[in-house]
């Protein structure tokens, strides 16, 4: 054994293979680094995909953990396409002729139909419509009861559970509205 350059003396030596040990290192290196690939394709996780989250998992204190710059991909059918769709003559969804306060708790009562309110509501009662009838279309995030339950005790009562099994966290108007300016497109 050489002390003053252990490393010549690792490569004089043989292994029972006929190559040195420095060589067997370097072979391994590059055998594991041609699999990382591999591994990784199969350990990966969709960074910019960026699935919606439901109302239980959705924090509208910051939502800090949304991966890449798209927040929330797909999103639901928002105000804009409902506008759109309301405006078709003649309608092709019934729900629009529906007045808001016989789907939504409205204090004072609004009489007006979906449709109205789709172009003359407040911004808040907008996407809440366009969220429901996302929802009544097949939404997976959320389901048109839910949607109603965001608005009747969220928006009008200040206290609407996401999660009923936390029944501490509750949401009020502006984190309701976080949250469909988070799933709703424009």
């Amino acid at each position: 054994m050489n002390l003053e350059h252990p490393e010549k003396s690792a490569e004089l030596q043989p292994s029972q293979d006929g190559q040195t040990p420095k060589a067997n290192r370097r072979k391994l290196i590059q055998t594991g680094l041609a699999g990382a690939p591999l591994l990784m394709a199969l350990k990966s996780v969709p960074a910019l995909a960026a699935d919606c989250k439901q109302p239980s998992g959705f924090s509208a204190s910051g939502n800090l953990s949304q991966n890449g710059t798209t927040p929330c991909a797909p999103k639901m059918n928002g105000v804009s396409f409902w506008q759109g769709q309301a405006a078709v003559v003649p309608a092709t969804n019934p729900d629009f002729d529906l007045q808001f306060g016989g789907v939504f708790t409205a204090s004072p009562t609004v009489t007006d139909t979906l449709r109205t309110v789709l172009t003359t509501g407040t911004a808040l009662q907008k996407k809440m419509v366009a969220a429901w009838l996302s929802a009544k279309a097949g939404s997976p995030l959320f389901n048109a009861t839910q949607a109603v339950a965001m608005w009747n005790d969220g928006v009008v009562g200040g206290a609407w559970m996401p999660n009923p099994s936390i029944p501490s966290v509750t949401w009020g108007p502006v984190q309701v509205e976080q949250y469909l300016d988070y799933v709703l497109n424009a």
